[in-house]
């Protein structure tokens, strides 16, 4: 390894050997001829194109890892191969982060072109599948309109202020569509002062399997199907799938755009020019997500309500106080494992928190457990900002929950509990610290009631909710019903979510 210094002819070497060229000048000095790999590109001097390339790609580089004001994700793929599932579960997660973010569906708009014909319980002439055969020129425009339509949305979205992430759920299958779209976003953004960046999202799904399972989902919970039995609307998804199949372009270093591909929703995935925070945050993610049926089982260990306050004057209360709890930890523990052997699909594995208390309570299951500081319970500090901490904290746990293939138990504590259950119903996480609980299952979470509460995740990327009360340690029934059952949760609200505000008075333990 050489250096060429630029204020110098002098040379020197780091591994012993002299790749120059010695020659002579008008004085007879020797003098090193300096090579293409040792110019300083930044000089005056003649480099090879080697170096060009090089300074090309690092400039390249530098230009996708500068900060945007706005982002958007653009879907790519086939009919039922899982983009609008993907999308639902980005925009859950994205939105639990912090982040202002909204999908746009061209289906639904489409859908809408023919509202008299869904009024009347009738296939829309736009859900047909001659409506996506390339060969109808006016289908074909009318179908670019509706999809160039939708991201106008998307923009509004972002420009009105409400938004930072959009994301685009459309077939996007063509190199020519994905040209538009990045065209579309330069003429939009240019001169405004606003950055601008575009993701392309693609889900190629070459599993028969998973294909079939991907068709009957779509058929059964789909409007474009509404009113067909089910052979029928399969030949139909079909048909449709031909149309697209036969113009469809899988994405391409060769296209020059960021993009992340991903192979039958497993570990397999391409990613080409993307950095930062989308390798930080969105990739992990979207390698842990999948469409296999599980539950989710969430236990919140009851705060102790012990203050120690005048600890040194109330002794022998404090030591009755702490007694008491042990036991009713070991109570949930003996409740908790007699659930577990009765239950209709137990948990194979237990994420755990380190505390001793929890620790207790997952030692008594005959499960493999893996235990993380992330789930203990929660300090506030006092600041506005400490849902953030919160947040940041269970992301990991988060990745690995969406990424478990088997039934799972989480055993944490109230706040956290809340936090994930914040995440699972698309609600901001800004409101899971403070908030007074609403429904059944955090009321049961930040309580003493001993219970496990249920969740599974749906075909529109949300999760439905059960709250299980537990059975006496002995195995006799619980003393109140023991299942209360929560619809499939909906999108939030999308109205501007203002802060909730925090005590600002000293550090405080949320169990």
């Amino acid at each position: 390894m050489s250096c060429w210094r630029k204020d110098s002819d002098e040379c020197w070497g780091t591994d012993g050997d002299d790749d120059g060229e010695r020659t002579v000048d008008s004085n007879d000095a020797p003098r090193m001829r300096k090579t293409s790999s040792q110019v300083d590109y930044y000089s005056q001097d003649t480099v090879d194109t080697t170096h060009l390339q090089h300074v090309a790609a690092v400039a390249a580089r530098r230009a996708l890892t500068q900060d945007g004001d706005y982002l958007v994700l653009a879907l790519v793929g086939l009919p039922a191969r899982g983009k609008s599932f993907i999308g639902a579960k980005l925009r859950s997660f994205l939105a639990w982060r912090g982040l202002e973010c909204q999908v746009f569906n061209a289906g639904q708009r489409r859908r809408a072109a023919s509202d008299d014909s869904l009024e009347k319980n009738l296939r829309s002439p736009h859900s047909h599948a001659a409506f996506f055969d390339n060969a109808n020129k006016d289908a074909a425009a009318r179908r670019e309109s509706i999809a160039m339509d939708t991201l106008d949305s998307l923009f509004d979205y972002l420009e009105s202020g409400e938004g930072e992430v959009g994301i685009f759920d459309a077939t996007n299958s063509t190199r020519q569509r994905r040209k538009a779209i990045l065209d579309r976003v330069k003429r939009r953004f240019e001169g405004t002062g606003k950055a601008c960046g575009v993701v392309f999202i693609e889900t190629i799904c070459t599993d028969p399997y998973v294909l079939h399972s991907n068709m009957l989902v779509k058929v059964r919970n789909s409007p474009d199907f509404a009113g067909l039995d089910e052979a029928t609307a399969l030949a139909d998804l079909r048909r449709r799938n031909a149309h697209y199949e036969s113009a469809y372009e899988p994405l391409s270093d060769s296209e020059g755009a960021s993009y992340i591909t991903i192979y039958n929703f497993s570990s397999k995935v391409t990613c080409s020019l993307c950095f930062g925070r989308i390798t930080r945050v969105v990739l992990p993610f979207l390698l842990a997500i999948h469409v296999d049926e599980r539950p989710i089982y969430l236990v919140a260990l009851a705060p102790r309500g012990i203050s120690t306050s005048g600890r040194t004057t109330r002794e022998a209360e404090y030591r009755k106080a702490v007694a008491a709890a042990e036991d009713a930890e070991k109570d949930l523990a003996l409740r908790l494992r007699a659930w577990c052997a009765s239950a209709k699909e137990p948990p194979l594995h237990v994420f755990c928190s380190a505390s001793i208390r929890a620790r207790a309570v997952a030692g008594a299951l005959d499960v493999e457990a893996s235990y993380t500081a992330a789930l203990d319970p929660f300090v506030k500090e006092g600041r506005r900002d400490a849902h953030r901490d919160l947040a940041d904290r269970l992301e990991p746990v988060i990745i690995d929950i969406e990424g478990s293939v088997a039934p799972t138990l989480v055993i944490t504590h109230a706040t956290p509990a809340r936090a994930l259950l914040a995440y699972m119903h698309n609600r901001p996480r800004v409101r899971v610290v403070d908030e007074t609980a609403t429904t059944e299952a955090p009321r049961t979470l930040a309580g003493a009631d001993a219970a496990v509460i249920e969740v599974r995740a749906t075909v529109a990327g949300g999760y439905s909710e059960t709250v299980h009360l537990l059975p006496g340690a002995d195995g006799s029934p619980p003393p109140s019903p023991s299942i209360f059952a929560r619809a499939p949760s909906l999108p939030w609200d999308e109205r501007r979510r203002g802060s909730i505000g925090f005590s600002e008075r000293g550090s405080k333990s949320l169990e």
